[in-house]
């Protein structure tokens, strides 16, 4: 999309897409090995469209009909998302396929129409909440998380209150932010100068963090004491208590992408679990492996 501050379309040069046979051939291959969850990854993934031959395309809603009948795979995820190609079509797509993760990353950078003009995002925020809004209506428990850019080139105090409130609107699951820096290269290092002082654009970065861990906090609060399924990915960061002790700390994921950690043991790997959430903090929500009720039959139990 040629965003000012990105560097990317000079390294990997314009938008593609791979054929949709491939990605459907990889997908079946790694299901086969035992993969039960895959990844579609791209710049702008949910802008994916392939030209076929014959005049026919396939875009991301055609690619996730084709991929969800492989048998061995339990879910599949996309990112990273562009807001105006968020298309109704793709989120009933999602909404109407059960292995597809009702997880959307849509980057934002910023909540001021000035600072994202500068920035050549292509959208204003009223799209973007026009996007949002079409997220919420169609899928209403989709988690959404989202990536800003603070301390841009001419950003002011007004355009980073802007932000703040959309982080308090929107209340993404989590969200990447980020102090501008120039990238060499970039239409922002030729044209824009880095105006914000390092003192300003650690203020901000700090502030909006503390909002956005905030509103993750309470939302992550309302599932204590419910019951998430969780892909066992393996032992956390954690990991082993103590050399004596088998019991390991345990992280997966929810279907929304939530991170989970409990303590299990390391052949949970790659199995779904259900947990039941006892605690949690912005970034993560702590656990218990649900109990199996034991039903006794003619003594025998």
């Amino acid at each position: 999309k040629f965003c000012t501050y990105c560097v990317v379309p000079n390294t990997r040069g314009p938008e593609q897409g791979r054929p949709p046979q491939q990605i459907i051939s990889e997908a079946r291959v790694l299901a086969d090995q035992g993969c039960r969850e895959i990844t579609l990854l791209g710049q702008t993934v949910n802008s994916y469209k392939y030209r076929h031959e014959d005049g026919s395309t396939t875009n991301m809603s055609d690619l996730l009909e084709q991929l969800h009948p492989i048998d061995g795979l339990e879910r599949i995820k996309f990112v990273t998302n562009y807001p105006k190609d968020m298309t109704e079509r793709l989120l009933c797509t999602i909404r109407d396929l059960p292995k597809v993760s009702p997880y959307l990353h849509v980057p934002a950078q910023s909540g001021s129409d000035a600072v994202l003009k500068r920035m050549k995002r292509g959208y204003t925020i009223a799209d973007y909440m026009e996007m949002f809004e079409r997220i919420e209506r169609i899928l209403p428990e989709a988690a959404i998380s989202s990536d800003f850019i603070v301390g841009f080139s001419g950003e002011t105090e007004e355009d980073f209150e802007k932000t703040m409130q959309l982080v308090e609107r929107c209340r993404f699951k989590n969200s990447f932010i980020f102090q501008y820096s120039v990238r060499p290269g970039t239409k922002a290092a030729e044209r824009l100068p880095d105006d914000i002082p390092r003192e300003v654009k650690i203020r901000r970065n700090n502030e909006l963090l503390a909002v956005q861990d905030r509103v993750a906090k309470e939302d992550n609060e309302k599932l204590i004491g419910t019951k998430v399924d969780v892909l066992v990915e393996g032992p956390s960061k954690k990991g082993l208590k103590s050399p004596d002790n088998p019991v390991v700390q345990m992280t997966g994921r929810t279907h929304c992408d939530r991170i989970v950690v409990f303590d299990g043991n390391t052949r949970q790997a790659g199995q779904f679990m259900k947990i039941h959430v006892d605690d949690c903090s912005s970034h993560t929500l702590v656990g218990r492996v649900e109990t199996v009720d034991v039903v006794t039959i003619g003594g025998l139990s």
